[in-house]
């Protein structure tokens, strides 16, 4: 099967397109979730009637929420939806890896190979072909690459192309932050493998920065509070529970086969006798990609499996040229059943295990009660629980407790407590879960705003009929 790849036919992409669709057929059939997902769904619900970070408190970056928002006003909060266009997007970042691999020479032969392979990896678990904030950066970067490789391969004169990878790297950033690395990241990689002129590294600093400075402003245009995107973006970290924080072994069963191929290409590539100095360096520059992706995972907050994806592009160039090292016909049979079938046993196995089909984060057992209560109801909880929004809405903007637990804990502020109070009459949720025993402050000091809500049991409030 691998073989049918191994030609310069543009037309192989058509039969690859279906392929990139039936390998995950067992999960779009048996839909295979993280918490995540409940937390884009919920983002993109809140946005259909207020803006990012001024009224839906929460670090997610804003183009990504911008996308949930349209998928969530299209599709509501279907998985599928997000499998499907996940897959489309891991099928067009295919094309593109292929595209500057030719036009590169990254490998000793020009075929479509690269691109299969990255369908292939990118196979291998549902958390790396789901429509994610990481892989829709991931996107991005891939076209900023495309001009990078470019500038180390023909030292592109017109700064055009200087300036569209700056932005390509720049708005990679707004799908999700910790592609701010990009930029200086870009500045690195030129000035190790090529002969960048001086001026032209302050002019992708500066570009590359114009998103982040565009998306500042526009938010200071909307809501004169600029602040909001600054405090709840730029410098949000994450302090709750509710992700699906990676362990080693999480992060083995997401990216253990892709890794398993990147170590044999790697190993393999003193073996490699065809390839000349220049394909050798931008070997290197892979391998420096790959460790700067690692740094890239300290500013992830949360580390999610989702995260992993931006290692599958290295991971199959040295794929790619593993496989090159066998000409023989045995050992190519061989890896296509490897690549091709155990991708799709591993996520039939995965729908077999209860734990990882479609669902949100465990809700803890105080809370498992009010499922029934707060089902599609507008709620706002006072405290760590974005479980509750599994099946309701978002009602105010405290959805991360992380920054909203500074303002609760400072009602002595009266600025505090007009804001608290404008957002109640703003919002008039259904529902009010308290879990930091909160509520009776607010009572005593906003009894007015918290008179129309009745106590129905320990911790939750409900508006009077």
């Amino acid at each position: 099967m691998l073989s049918y790849f191994k030609l310069n036919d543009p037309f192989r992409l058509l039969p690859l397109a279906i392929i990139a669709f039936v390998l995950k057929l067992p999960v779009l059939l048996a839909p295979i979730s993280y918490s995540e997902t409940t937390h884009w769904f919920v983002i993109g619900e809140a946005m259909q009637s207020g803006s990012m970070y001024v009224a839906i408190w929460d670090g997610l970056a804003p183009l990504s929420a911008g996308v949930y928002q349209v998928i969530t006003y299209l599709f509501g909060r279907s998985v599928v939806a997000l499998l499907l266009l996940g897959t489309l997007l891991t099928y067009l970042q295919a094309i593109i890896i292929n595209n500057f691999s030719i036009k590169s020479r990254l490998f000793e032969r020009n075929t479509y190979l690269p691109a299969t392979v990255y369908v292939l990896l990118t196979s291998s678990h549902p958390a790396l072909f789901t429509l994610s904030p990481p892989l829709m950066a991931l996107t991005l970067f891939l076209l900023g690459l495309n001009k990078l490789l470019s500038q180390v391969e023909f030292r592109a004169n017109k700064d055009v192309h200087i300036i569209l990878m700056a932005l390509y790297m720049g708005v990679a950033a707004l799908f999700y932050f910790p592609f701010i690395l990009a930029v200086p990241l870009t500045v690195l990689l030129l000035m190790l493998f090529s002969s960048t002129r001086l001026r032209r590294y302050f002019l992708i600093v500066v570009v590359g920065f114009v998103p982040l400075l565009s998306i500042w402003f526009y938010y200071w245009l909307i809501s004169d509070h600029p602040a909001y995107f600054v405090h709840h973006f730029v410098l949000f970290k994450v302090s709750d529970t509710f992700y699906s924080h990676v362990t080693w072994l999480d992060a083995a069963k997401v990216v253990g086969f892709p890794m398993l191929f990147f170590v044999l290409g790697l190993a393999g590539m003193s073996r490699q006798r065809r390839l000349t100095n220049y394909q050798f360096r931008l070997a290197q520059l892979f391998i420096v990609l790959g460790l700067a992706m690692l740094l890239l995972l300290l500013l992830a907050q949360p580390l999610t499996p989702y995260t992993l994806v931006i290692f599958i592009p290295v991971f199959s160039f040295f794929t790619v040229h593993f496989i090159n090292l066998f000409v023989r016909p045995v050992p190519g049979v061989v890896l296509s059943f490897v690549l091709f079938v155990v991708p799709v046993i591993y996520l039939w196995a995965l729908t077999t295990t209860p734990a990882t089909r479609l669902s949100a984060a465990p809700v803890p057992d105080e809370l498992k009660s009010l499922e029934a209560l707060v089902a599609n109801k507008r709620v706002m909880v006072l405290g760590d629980a974005k479980n509750v929004y599994k099946n309701a809405l978002l009602a105010g903007p405290f959805y991360d407790w992380g920054l909203s637990k500074p303002m609760f804990r400072a009602l002595d502020y009266y600025d505090n407590l007009v804001f608290i109070h404008n957002q109640l009459q703003r919002a008039n949720p259904d529902v009010i879960i308290d879990l930091q025993g909160i509520w009776p402050q607010l009572q005593a000091r906003l009894p007015e705003a918290t008179a129309p809500y009745a106590r129905q049991q320990p911790k939750v409030w409900v508006r009077k009929q």
